[in-house]
């Protein structure tokens, strides 16, 4: 439950997952001319019985419950768990729950249990801490059955040693209820955060994913149907999601075993509805409401390392979305719905049934197929196409891009493979010779090899970049992935195709893509996307423009781009409790041209988070530019005593000193910068081209080649390079020439 990612320089996070309550229930006040209020699952449950009973045994009716004897999993009978010579101890007074353990600052404390939060295969816990505030706690009870492993205590993030100064303990913000589970643990969240107090004042319709979590603000509809169902206009009133996208439709059988639907699909109601909890994504929007355009409320992690492998497979905790996007399934118009129940949450059939439903077992429950025996575990569908993946210790998931195993790509570039989940005394490469032998392992263009190239071979990426970005055949989510990862330049009718792509998501890659573009190619293309129907995009076009002087901008794009930056400060202020938030708030206030702004924002962001590189970097970057290095200096050093190595930190420090004109001593930081641990090529270039204007150029080719070795082909590194080893020619001869 992590949450990610903010335009602008600070692009340091954690994908937002998130919020917490205050202790109470409220309706929450949204954008005017919304429908705003709740009517609670109680309400529907007189016309909709049958789906009220299935939602009541559901995850979702029990993805979080007040702590009682009904609720709680867990052995609290004074049990312990041990960890790091550390003592944490369950226990009850007289109906209440409380756990013992390390608290804020370390000192041990006795906490009481709020809330449970999930069932299966692990419970955690909502402590309360003395300011109210709701945190997770790390240490879980694994509610397996004890022939499997379960009935016990463990710790989410093994054995790991977490203290009370790491984000990841359970009294940090990263484990904190309002900013990091909320949203998607309850209904008609709304979550607030006073940055001056820094207290929240979150507040929920229901303490659970009820009817109104995905249907909407149900009051009006309940209203109509308590005054007899009729008004006058012709109006029933309905929620205001209905998930009418398989009315009607019949899968229809093809020649090669294969179903298709009688009609396509023309709109994403469901999948965006149920994305706003099943991804990995950080809020734009207080209060978006389900069913709306996924990227007005949400901007979702994209296909890259390391939240997935190089070839798109599930690495970390990112749900279902990124990877249901990549599949052919959703290509071909399958919602979330044609495979799982929604009010149940159970499959539609069991196991690999559910898979059978379009796809004829006569063709592919056969050994010709699957290459196994019948019923063996080789011969389970979901084994090979949906192999998983287990979080938090115990929480085995499902890929759900649907993906044809290649062993071959496993070979090449580590990532996992299906076959050699059960064949774990075999390699990837004798996986990939087997199916080679059986003729089924021919398609080594299809877009998963060029995505793999793209991040695992940075030599061949620029070739790779262009063919997915520009392939319409490439999943959306793909493309995008590749848009902003390649140079905005070249092949202006591609980018005026890419600017005004249906798909929000291409569109809002071609938005960012645009940031590190040629100005004319900005002032081509970012104007007009300024009034696109989708927020995020618009937020985007503006983060590319606000460079861009404004007497160069078309009038019409001057008309409206302060009122998109206030929306982009909005979408950051959703986040306002964070560091990577307000750091964002103070690069857009640069922009702005609001330097005092900036500052409070930098210096808010340094206050909830003092180990927050970028707030530190950001804002001496600032005093740059209001000739303030002085202070700037002494901002970074600070840093330093508190994080020393940290490359940013040290490369900041060596530029400025660079301006200060104290080489010698600028030297020795982009020399720390250059050998970080956290390094980049940049970082590298800057500590050659350094001690070239130094006059130790063979100094500079070797800190070169070394920065080669460690990065691979970059661009900048080997032109360096060429030219260096152009200058050492004549008094060196024996330097080998660039490749």
């Amino acid at each position: 439950m992590n949450g990610w990612f903010l335009p602008s320089l600070a692009l340091w996070a954690t994908f937002f997952c998130a919020a917490l309550p205050a202790h109470g229930s409220n309706n929450p006040a949204a954008d005017p001319g919304r429908v705003t209020e709740y009517a609670s699952a109680g309400a529907c449950a007189a016309c909709h019985p049958r789906e009220t009973r299935q939602w009541r045994g559901s995850h979702h009716r029990q993805s979080m419950q007040p702590a009682d004897a009904t609720t709680v999993l867990g052995a609290f009978d004074n049990g312990t768990f041990v960890q790091h010579g550390r003592v944490t101890r369950f226990f009850r007074r007289a109906d209440a729950y409380f756990v013992e353990t390390d608290g804020p600052g370390d000192r041990r404390g006795v906490f009481p249990v709020r809330y449970t939060f999930g069932v299966q295969p692990l419970q955690q816990y909502l402590l309360e801490l003395p300011d109210s505030r709701l945190q997770a706690l790390g240490i879980a009870w694994d509610s397996r059955p004890a022939g499997v492993g379960g009935q016990r205590w463990f710790h989410v993030y093994g054995d790991t040693r977490i203290d009370a100064g790491d984000v990841l303990h359970w009294t940090r913000l990263g484990q904190n209820w309002d900013s990091m589970c909320a949203d998607c643990h309850s209904t008609g969240l709304v979550k607030r955060f006073d940055t001056a107090t820094r207290r929240f004042a979150t507040t929920w319709a229901e303490d659970n994913v009820a009817c109104e979590a995905c249907h909407g603000p149900g009051a009006p509809h309940v209203a109509w149907v308590v005054a007899g169902g009729a008004d006058g206009d012709g109006s029933t009133h309905d929620p205001i999601v209905r998930f009418d996208e398989r009315q009607g439709v019949r899968w229809i059988e093809q020649p090669n075993g294969n179903r298709r639907r009688n009609r396509p699909r023309t709109s994403q109601v469901e999948i965006n509805t149920c994305a706003a909890c099943h991804a990995r994504r950080s809020r734009i929007d207080r209060a978006p409401l389900p069913g709306a355009e996924f990227l007005d409320g949400f901007r979702p992690a994209l296909i890259e390392p390391p939240l997935y492998h190089v070839d798109g497979q599930i690495r970390d905790e990112v749900y279902v979305y990124g990877s249901f996007l990549q599949s052919r399934m959703y290509a071909q118009g399958v919602t979330c719905s044609d495979c799982h129940e929604p009010h149940g949450l159970t499959l539609r059939a069991p196991g690999a049934r559910v898979c059978l439903q379009c796809h004829a077992a006569e063709s592919f429950a056969v050994p010709a197929h699957h290459l196994h025996p019948a019923g063996s575990a080789g011969a389970d569908c979901i084994a090979c196409h949906m192999p998983v993946t287990t979080y938090m210790q115990v929480d085995a998931r499902h890929d759900h891009a649907f993906g044809v195993p290649r062993p071959d790509l496993a070979a090449r570039f580590g990532t996992p493979d299906a076959c050699t989940n059960c064949h774990a005394d075999r390699g990837a490469q004798w996986a990939a010779d087997r199916l080679r032998e059986r003729g089924r392992l021919h398609d080594t263009d299809h877009w998963r090899d060029r995505l793999a190239t793209l991040f695992g071979v940075p030599s061949a990426a620029r070739s790779a970049l262009a063919s997915l970005a520009a392939d319409p055949a490439v999943p959306g989510i793909i493309r995008a992935t590749a848009i902003v990862q390649a140079p905005a330049s070249g092949d202006a009718a591609l980018w005026s195709q890419l600017a005004g792509h249906e798909d929000p998501l291409i569109r809002w890659a071609a938005a960012r893509a645009l940031r590190s573009a040629p100005t004319s190619m900005i002032l081509t293309h970012a104007p007009a996307m300024l009034a696109d129907p989708v927020r995020a995009v618009r937020i985007a076009a503006a983060d590319a423009l606000a460079p861009v002087n404004r007497s160069l901008l078309p009038a019409t794009a001057r008309r409206v781009i302060d009122a998109v930056l206030d929306e982009a400060l909005d979408a950051e202020r959703v986040n306002g409790e964070r560091a990577e938030a307000q750091t964002n708030i103070g690069n857009w206030e640069r922009r702005r041209q609001r330097p005092e702004h900036a500052e409070l924002a930098f210096r808010t962001a340094l206050e909830l988070n003092p180990l927050f590189v970028p707030a530190y970097v950001n804002l001496a970057d600032l005093y740059r530019t209001q000739h303030k290095d002085a202070a700037g200096e002494a901002l970074l050093r600070e840093a330093l005593a508190l994080l020393p190595g940290q490359a940013s930190l040290h490369y900041a420090l060596g530029l400025l000193l660079l301006r200060e004109e104290r080489p010698d001593d600028a030297r020795k930081e982009l020399a720390r910068a250059a050998a970080a641990v956290d390094a980049t090529p940049r970082m590298a270039l800057a500590h050659a081209l350094l001690l070239e204007a130094l006059g130790e150029s063979e100094a500079a080719l070797r800190s070169i080649d070394a920065a080669r070795r460690r990065f691979g082909a970059e661009h900048e590194l080997d032109t360096t390079r060429a030219r260096l080893v152009r200058g050492l020619r004549q008094a060196a001869p024996a330097v080998p020439p660039a490749r």
